[in-house]
């Protein structure tokens, strides 16, 4: 059988066989659909890659039985105008030769479900965040003016679903229910930590390092990872906070928050990273931070906190998607309240008992987010949903012989 999956994401083009992903669509992720499809072709956005400087912290996305069709760029009313009829037929063409769909929640996985629908294809939706906060936050008065009809599309949408996969456990299911077959099951696979780890945090801990290291993880590309917010609350700490160093890993151009640094007086004390491979690179670089911090004004079920809390770092974050999931209730503030969290920044890192709590805990409840605990819960669901087909194309071949 052969899979269409549909999503708004930006692949990167080395050469016709050859896509890259900025993290969220490595080829280990169409592997999941692969277990019970035997093709699938991802409908994307698409930048070249002769755009960019290197591949240097980009992923392959490309490997064996995935294709790849690129779409036009649905994100502002002129292409929706222009370009949306190129976009549908890309779509028609791609799902008309496909048994089934797996969209995620976007522009293109919505107009992909609307041609499903059409064609009578069976289909399944990815809820990965919130529509709302994303487009709310996006930066300007055309993501807010959109943000109204946005989500009620994608709540009547994802009602109507047959089979919907739920990055959190409560707070996309509350915002986005459905009537259909459900699970809950995050896109986070952590390999199996040691329990070194842990005792390595709490030594460092004890050690009292100067100066503090305090990191975010995130993209520069878009305002809601909240990089702002957290420069502001370290200007309002800094006086009373001991010798620290704030460090930022991600992709994107750092150049706006450079300038907010520099007018804030942190340039000196405040580290642009860059990126770095996954797997080992980025958990050796969280077992140098202190103190995590993720004050998005958006997320589903953020990869980079879960990554730091199984590595016993101790986190505050803002109250956005599936972070309170994941943290305590005393580590949480509102989106976008740089007072509140730096509050939060003084009172954490000047009490170690806390700090040494916050580490056990964390690393405990990131152990819920390993990949074999994960990888049943999600196999058996697109198994599921393979047999759904399966018997939807059995079905329809016994009316055309019927006829």
């Amino acid at each position: 059988m052969k899979a269409v999956f549909a999503h708004d994401t930006i692949l990167y083009k080395n050469n016709p066989n050859e896509y890259y992903t900025n993290g969220n669509l490595p080829y280990e992720v169409f592997q999941r659909y692969l277990q019970h499809f035997d093709e699938l072709t991802v409908i994307s956005r698409c930048q070249d890659i002769s755009t960019l400087e290197s591949t240097k912290g980009l992923k392959l996305s490309s490997g064996p039985n995935v294709s790849f069709v690129p779409v036009p760029s649905l994100s502002n009313p002129k292409a929706m105008l222009f370009k949306r009829n190129k976009a549908q037929k890309i779509l028609f063409d791609e799902i008309s030769k496909a048994d089934a769909l797996i969209a995620r929640v976007s522009l293109t996985g919505r107009l992909a479900i609307q041609v499903a629908e059409r064609l009578k294809k069976p289909w399944a939706v990815e809820v990965v965040g919130c529509s709302w906060d994303a487009l709310w936050n996006y930066g300007n008065w055309k993501g807010k003016v959109y943000a109204p009809y946005a989500e009620l599309q994608n709540k009547a949408l994802i009602r109507r679903a047959p089979f919907v996969l739920y990055v959190t456990k409560e707070f996309l299911q509350k915002r986005y229910p459905s009537n259909g077959k459900t699970v809950a099951c995050s896109d986070v696979e952590l390999p199996f930590t040691s329990d070194d780890v842990l005792q390595m945090r709490l030594v460092r801990i004890k050690n009292k390092p100067s100066p503090l290291k305090i990191g975010l993880i995130g993209s520069m590309s878009a305002k809601y990872k909240g990089i702002d917010v957290a420069l502001k609350a370290l200007y309002n700490a800094k006086k009373e906070l001991p010798p620290f160093e704030f460090h930022i890993l991600g992709s994107g151009n750092a150049e706006p928050f450079k300038e907010i640094a520099r007018k804030l007086g942190l340039s000196e004390i405040t580290y642009f990273c860059g990126t770095l491979p996954g797997g080992n690179p980025v958990l050796n670089w969280l077992d140098n931070i202190d103190l995590y911090i993720q004050p998005s004004l958006t997320e589903g079920l953020p990869r980079a906190l879960i990554e730091a809390m199984s590595r016993g770092c101790p986190a505050l974050g803002s109250t956005a998607g599936g972070i309170p999931e994941l943290l305590d209730e005393s580590c949480l503030h509102k989106p976008g309240d740089s007072n509140a969290l730096s509050e939060a920044i003084l009172k954490s890192v000047n009490n170690h008992e806390w700090l040494e709590q916050q580490a056990r805990r964390n690393f405990i409840t990131a152990s819920d987010y390993t990949k074999d605990k994960i990888d049943k819960a999600r196999y058996d669901f697109w198994s599921e949903f393979a047999q759904y087909v399966k018997s939807l194309n059995k079905r329809k071949a016994g009316e055309i012989n019927l006829n």
